[in-house]
């Protein structure tokens, strides 16, 4: 809302046109406190404005405008403090009131150069805010008195006091452009409170340029009563925004480009990026021609090349926050950063937009810093340095200087994706570039996995300015597996079976590649995975299968691979358990003619002794053929080393004359293959028996080993 004529009509006459008048309501005033404290508590980064600007003296004390410089954490700090890492420029904090910063001489604007602003603005948080700034370019001839009135003036339009456009004109600040931020809708139909009323921006809050001084600037309409005129303002170049004062900052842009000797463009943009995150957005942007000769209309104020840049604000009945906080300031500082990577293990190849690199490269992430030009050195450069996703950077990191020096860091110092560093020196003509190197591994994917680089940022205290972010894709290695060296196997029952699997790959993937080597055994997998490293050359998998796992029938292995990209081999044998039969024979018993306490007596004639027990033996004879049990015998030995021949004799009946047992294999039973075990027992005077001759023993111990062979004839 804007001031009246009455209101107007309370001025001292000794301002002019300037008007100043009203007075505060606690309300307002407590309301603009706490939302200026909540403006610079969520201060964006920026610079700190160290002899950048000068308040105006249009307006005299009149002027509300200063710099306030804040510290990392967002508190007021002195200009001149040490702990200051940025600033604000303040227009209005109130209502009925205006301001105006201008540019120091070291801080021209050069209208044939070409030149950026970046920065940031807040316009308070009321639904209908008053009145706005302005961003003005002027070779005025007051200099840093050039001003004109509060309200829809905005410290730099003509003031509508009813007279001609030529009238109003004489009122604006001369020689000068200006791009409004109109956040008050000022469409009455009466002096003072009208320039808003046109259809191209009525009722809306916008952003519009014009030349303040030029008539063409205004025009007048017809309004109630006989011949009763009020003013508009003919807008330019307008973008039509959202309500300005929401109480958020508002990223701008302004982009100055040196067309010809007579003419230049501003490119302004506005919501180009996000408060919160930082991130880029497309914004809403107009461009305007600039007609470089308006600087220079009157001659009393510089070369009309070099001229004084700068914001003017105002508030009315309602009070607003305009508040600026910069980025990078015009032919202060030209400085870029521009990032790339590359892929090393991949000829260097250059990924940084949209590129491709497979899981386990070796990255190479560099930003080169580039001073261009400007009025300072780049000072005091602060690089905040985003993490790359799906990356694993290496701890050694450098910033390289054009004049050879070396500044090391380690990305391990990294808080939330961010690492901090501060650049040792600044950069300028004599030592232009600083290159930031930093390293890492692209991770392991199972399918192909964007990745990105993000921009980072590089704050410095006169100059603010971003990378490029990259893009890229990590895929997964075109990897083939294979598993060779296995090979159905045959085995009889009670046999083990072993495998000796070689499992290769076709490329040796680095700096690792290494595959899970799991093994089944009817469909019951054996042990924990192993390890191996995965090569064209081959690892190998050894393993046995015990003979208690493989009863007979058929039985699958099976050896599978997996890689870290998931890539898998599978190799599948059978295993044939055959049973062709056993032979197995046990003597159940010791055969012992006498003991100790009974010894044999010595006969008077040649006597046959049976054992004490009954001679039984057990065997199995399953093998497919015929099987034949034989039996051998040494001679008995006595305890003097004397010999008893032909002592130990086997009769297959009793009526049998017996054969002597010697070194002889003498077969005493045979059959054909069969299943049914053998329970075989000799009767009395059957089997072996001791034949002995009076004549030949004494009384003494006697010992004889006996043999037993139980043999398979197969069939053939």
């Amino acid at each position: 809302m804007k001031l009246k004529l009455g209101k107007i009509l309370l001025m001292s006459l000794s301002l002019g046109v300037i008007g100043i008048g009203g007075s505060v309501s606690a309300n307002a005033a407590t309301d603009a406190a706490a939302d200026y404290a909540k403006a610079i508590s969520v201060a964006p980064d920026a610079l700190t404005l160290d002899h950048i600007f000068q308040t105006g003296t249009g307006g005299g004390s009149a002027n509300h405008s200063s710099v306030i410089s804040l510290d990392k954490d967002n508190k007021v700090v002195d200009e001149s403090s040490s702990a200051a890492t940025k600033a604000i420029v303040k227009l209005t904090d109130s209502s009925d009131q205006l301001g105006s910063e201008w540019s120091m001489p070291a801080n021209t604007f050069n209208i044939n150069k070409d030149s950026k602003t970046n920065m940031w603005m807040y316009f308070g948080n009321q639904f209908d805010s008053g009145d706005g700034m302005a961003f003005v370019l002027q070779n005025d001839s007051r200099g840093t008195g050039a001003i004109s009135g509060v309200g829809q003036s905005l410290g730099v339009w003509g003031i509508d006091n009813g007279g001609t456009r030529a009238d109003i004109a004489k009122t604006a600040i001369n020689n000068a452009w200006a791009l409004e931020f109109d956040t008050y809708d000022n469409n009455d139909t009466g002096k003072g409170t009208s320039y808003d009323n046109t259809p191209d921006v009525k009722g809306t809050n916008h952003i519009a340029y014009g030349y303040p001084s030029s008539p063409e600037t205004y025009g007048l309409k017809f309004g109630f009563g006989f011949l009763k005129f009020y003013a508009v303002m003919n807008h330019q170049g307008v973008i039509k925004t959202r309500h300005l004062s929401n109480g958020s900052w508002h990223h701008v842009t302004l982009d100055y480009k040196t067309l010809s000797a007579t003419q230049g463009s501003m490119t302004y943009t506005i919501d180009d990026k996000d408060p919160t995150t930082g991130a880029a957005l497309t914004g809403q942007s107009q461009t305007a021609q600039i007609d470089k000769s308006r600087f220079t209309a009157d001659g009393k104020n510089g070369n009309g090349t070099d001229i004084m840049w700068g914001f003017t604000g105002s508030t009315g009945s309602k009070y607003e926050n305009n508040l600026i906080m910069f980025e990078q300031i015009s032919n202060l500082v030209s400085a870029a950063g521009v990032q790339k990577v590359t892929d090393s293990t991949n000829n260097n190849q250059d990924v940084t937009n949209n590129g491709n690199v497979m899981s386990g490269d070796q990255l190479n992430f560099q930003t080169t810093l580039t001073y261009k030009e400007g009025k300072q050195d780049w000072k005091k450069i602060k690089a905040v340095l985003n993490v790359p996703t799906n990356v694993t950077l290496n701890p050694a990191a450098t910033i390289k200087y054009t004049d050879g020096t070396v500044d090391n860091f380690d990305t391990r110092t990294a808080k939330n994706g961010v690492i901090t560093k501060e650049l040792s020196k600044d950069l300028s003509t004599a030592n232009n570039t600083a290159t930031i190197s930093m390293t890492g591994t692209a991770n392991t994917v199972t399918a192909d996995t964007k990745a990105t680089s993000p921009i980072s940022h590089f704050n410095g205290n006169n100059a603010i300015v971003e990378s490029n972010a990259a893009n890229f894709t990590i895929s997964v290695p075109n990897q083939t597996l294979s598993v060779t060296g296995l090979a159905d196997q045959n085995i009889n029952l009670g046999d083990s079976a072993s495998f000796d699997a070689l499992v290769k790959s076709d490329r040796d993937i680095k700096p690792q590649n290494i595959g899970e080597v799991t093994s089944v055994v009817d469909n019951t997998t054996k042990g924990k995975p192993e390890y191996i490293e995965l090569s064209k050359t081959g690892s190998h998998h050894k393993e046995t299968i015990p003979a208690s796992q493989l009863t007979v029938g058929k039985h699958t292995y099976t050896v599978s691979v997996v890689d870290s990209y998931q890539h898998t081999a599978t190799k599948t044998v059978t295993i044939t358990v055959a049973d062709p039969g056993k032979l197995s024979l046990t003597v159940i018993n010791a055969l012992n003619f006498g003991t100790g306490e009974k010894p044999l007596p010595i006969p008077n004639v040649l006597t046959d002794f049976n054992p004490n027990e009954k001679l039984n033996v057990q065997l199995e004879a399953s093998l497919p053929g015929t099987w034949n049990l034989a039996i051998t015998a040494s001679e008995l030995v006595g305890a003097d080393q004397s010999i008893l021949k032909d002592a130990l004799i086997y009769k297959a009946s009793a009526t049998d004359a017996g054969t002597p047992l010697n070194n002889s294999s003498l077969s005493i039973l045979s059959g054909s293959s069969s299943r049914d075990k053998i329970n075989k027992v000799w009767d009395k005077d059957t089997g072996i028996l001791l034949h002995i001759k009076p004549s030949t023993v004494k009384v003494q111990t006697y010992h004889a080993t006996i043999k037993w062979t139980l043999s398979n004839v197969p069939i053939k």
